[in-house]
């Protein structure tokens, strides 16, 4: 095969899940051409994608011809469709690969039928979503190699993280989903906490949304201590490196749980309404808490949610406390 092209126009936290199987295929294929096309706000971790040859951004709300045309010109031979939308068809279809395999499951409607040549039948429940990505690239054909989750994203040199004391613990409390918000009263009092024990710096990562903007506000009113807030300071390039710099990250469920996850970032991850089974970081340096559900206690497939405001922060802070003692 000449060249291989990969889609996912999903969100950041999809794409990041993404680079693993990147990896798994540049293991196995080294010669590889890998073009990979990523959408929106995802597209500024292109340069991050060290799997990749070349990245192609798909852009909101126009009609994208230069990337049609580039999709065009690249005469792939294989397409890895892990988006499975009528976008991300239409480009399978304009790269007239001779493969072109996408999932079953979004493969509905004659449009979309037509853009794929072959399907994943791998049902989504039963599998980790890094997992599921890898599945389709062995539905394909491809020779998909073992390789760790981690260690498929690089920073690109030139990105310069702001000035930040040693030794920080990162806080990203924000989410594109308000469900997903552990209540900021929990977060204040792990702030306070964290920093009158172990007198470690803090530093506050978020998003522009205004629901997320108030969610911070709660926060930085409810605490007592210093809080250096870079939130709606930094895109998403900006804060790979301030991520992958901190001595311990404290997120919910969200792009920022899967950089500092690719990065092997002491992390701890806090779960609500959304299975860990299919998102939860796997390192060794991840601990994973989920609201109602007590710690260590095995992910199912099939398991239902809760209300983010059922995990103690107290929790929450004895396993911060673990890492930092660990140094």
């Amino acid at each position: 095969m000449p060249s291989l092209l990969i889609l996912q126009l999903k969100r950041i936290g999809d794409a990041v899940l993404t680079a693993p199987t990147l990896g798994a295929l540049r293991a196995a294929w080294p010669e590889a051409r890998i073009t990979l096309v990523l959408a929106g706000a995802a597209g500024e971790l292109g340069p991050l994608f060290c799997g990749a040859d070349e990245i192609l951004i798909w852009e909101a709300g126009g009609l994208n011809l230069p990337l049609l045309k580039r999709v065009e010109e690249l005469s792939p031979g294989l397409v890895l469709d892990f988006t499975g939308t009528d976008r991300s068809a239409l480009l399978s279809l304009v790269s007239g690969a001779p493969v072109r395999a996408s999932y079953g499951k979004s493969a509905g409607g004659l449009f979309r039928r037509m853009a794929c040549t072959l399907t994943c039948e791998t049902p989504v429940r039963e599998l980790h979503t890094i997992d599921f990505h890898q599945a389709l690239a062995t539905a394909a054909g491809m020779p998909v190699v073992a390789v760790p989750d981690a260690g498929h994203l690089v920073l690109p040199s030139g990105v310069k993280r702001p000035d930040l004391p040693d030794g920080y613990v990162l806080i990203h409390p924000g989410t594109a989903r308000e469900e997903k918000f552990w209540p900021a009263a929990h977060w204040a009092a792990l702030v306070d906490d964290l920093h009158h024990k172990y007198r470690v710096p803090i530093v506050l990562t978020g998003g522009n949304w205004e629901f997320e903007r108030q969610h911070l506000a709660g926060i930085l009113s409810a605490t007592t201590v210093p809080v250096l807030d870079l939130s709606g300071k930094l895109n998403l390039r900006q804060l790979a490196p301030v991520i992958a710099g901190a001595r311990l990250a404290v997120t919910v469920d969200t792009a920022a749980m899967h950089l500092a996850s690719s990065f092997c970032v002491p992390q701890i991850a806090l779960f609500g309404p959304t299975n860990p089974f299919h998102w939860a970081p796997r390192h060794q340096g991840a601990t994973v808490l989920q609201s109602g559900v007590p710690e260590g206690t095995p992910w199912r497939p099939k398991q239902a949610g809760a209300p983010m405001s059922g995990l103690a922060w107290e929790t929450v802070a004895a396993a911060a406390h673990r890492w930092l003692e660990q140094g």
